[in-house]
């Protein structure tokens, strides 16, 4: 029974570790997907996990403050600990928006000790922010402006955190297929 659960352990910690990071509508999610479908890697985003909990996010939430984000609440480290303990990560695991914050980057460093997990593969969409703009037009100023805001804050976040991972510059702006490929080229050099 021993050698059964070390064997799964093993199991797990054997698929990469990949972070997407790139604007609004650079393709995260798309990219992400494709990763799933390809090589059968779990893909855990922040989007969706904030979507299917909302009432975890009521605990810290203050009626009196506004604008908070709600990809930094804490509680979102509790539910990335969840997915990832509770799934088969042999194939490998994508992050889409998370961690988003140094907090969030301390926290998902304990759990790559804990789950024995790999160093990330960090893979940056580049789209600037004026094509950006094209790419969302129906979305409202403000937000988008702020969603904008937040993006940069993550990049900055990844190139200092993560100092010692080689962070991948991919363009965002080519067709989701051609990201796909060089996105591959990336994971395959990784191996």
């Amino acid at each position: 029974m021993l050698l059964l659960a070390i064997l799964a352990i093993d199991l797990r910690a054997a698929g990469p570790v990949v972070l997407i990071v790139g604007p609004p509508g650079s393709g995260r999610s798309t990219q992400a997907e494709i990763l799933r479908k390809e090589r059968g890697m779990l893909v855990i985003a922040a989007d969706d996990l904030i979507a299917r909990n909302r009432e975890k996010f009521e605990k810290f939430r203050n009626p009196t403050i506004h604008g908070v984000e709600v990809h930094l609440d804490p509680a979102l480290n509790q539910l990335v600990e969840e997915a990832l303990t509770g799934a088969d990560l042999s194939k490998g695991v994508v992050l889409d928006g998370y961690p988003a914050a140094k907090t969030q980057g301390d926290y998902l460093t304990g759990l790559r000790t804990k789950l024995n997990l790999p160093q990330a593969i960090v893979i940056h969409l580049q789209v600037p922010d004026d094509v950006v703009r094209k790419r969302l037009s129906g979305s409202k100023a403000a937000d988008l402006d702020q969603r904008l805001k937040d993006y940069h804050r993550e990049l900055d976040f990844a190139h200092t955190y993560f100092p010692e991972a080689n962070i991948h510059d991919i363009d965002g702006t080519r067709k989701p297929d051609a990201v796909a490929k060089a996105i591959r080229k990336v994971l395959d050099q990784a191996r």
